[in-house]
């Protein structure tokens, strides 16, 4: 029998188990597809890509922290760090208090060679900055995290090694619509919410 015709009654034999056990297939292979909280995360991420002909050049991810994914945040939080209800209090307030001062995303990027490097502030390759009702606002910080690649996964489930993350901090916008815009010599990625 030919190496994939081994494989293919593998993954056969597998699915079938899944199934036998209760279980659809896609919870079997995929099982925080139905955590509420990773459908908050998604709901609250763009992505958006950035091609020069058969290479890509940059993969953005980002996520809005806005007060609805702030709350499902809260909750995963106290999960993962079986935090007490005081804790848990004190974390609702930091991050209510910091909404009022400003609006936050979470980037990760994967580059290509031509966009190797780290977002700086004053970045020379990449201008980065909202747009919101027809203004321009620049980021009040570009920073890389430094957090452990498992906690980042935890809270951002699209997260792998081969990324740069980053924090970027925004004097606050309100209003419905914010597009998040990286532009510079390579092209322009936008993410819009």
């Amino acid at each position: 029998m030919p190496p994939w015709g081994k494989i293919t009654i593998f993954l056969v034999l597998v699915l079938l188990l899944a199934g036998c056990r209760g279980h659809k297939a896609a919870e079997f292979l995929w099982p925080d597809l139905g955590d509420p909280y990773v459908q908050t995360t998604n709901e609250w991420t763009r992505k958006d890509s950035l091609h020069s002909g058969l290479d890509t050049e940059i993969i953005a991810r980002a996520t809005y922290k806005s007060p609805e994914w702030m709350q499902a945040y809260i909750k995963k939080r106290a999960e993962v760090y079986g935090l007490t209800s005081d804790e848990k209090e004190q974390l609702r307030q930091n991050l209510e208090d910091s909404l009022e001062h400003e609006t936050r995303f979470f980037l990760a990027l994967a580059k290509g060679h031509k966009a190797r490097g780290s977002l700086k502030f004053d970045d020379p390759l990449w201008s980065i900055f909202l747009l919101h009702e027809g203004r321009k606002i620049y980021p009040l910080e570009i920073r890389e995290s430094r957090e452990p690649l498992a906690k980042l996964e935890s809270f951002y489930p699209y997260v792998n090694r081969w990324q740069d993350h980053y924090v970027l901090r925004f004097p606050p916008v309100n209003g419905d619509s914010i597009d998040l815009v990286m532009s510079g010599p390579l092209g322009r990625v936008e993410l819009n919410w």
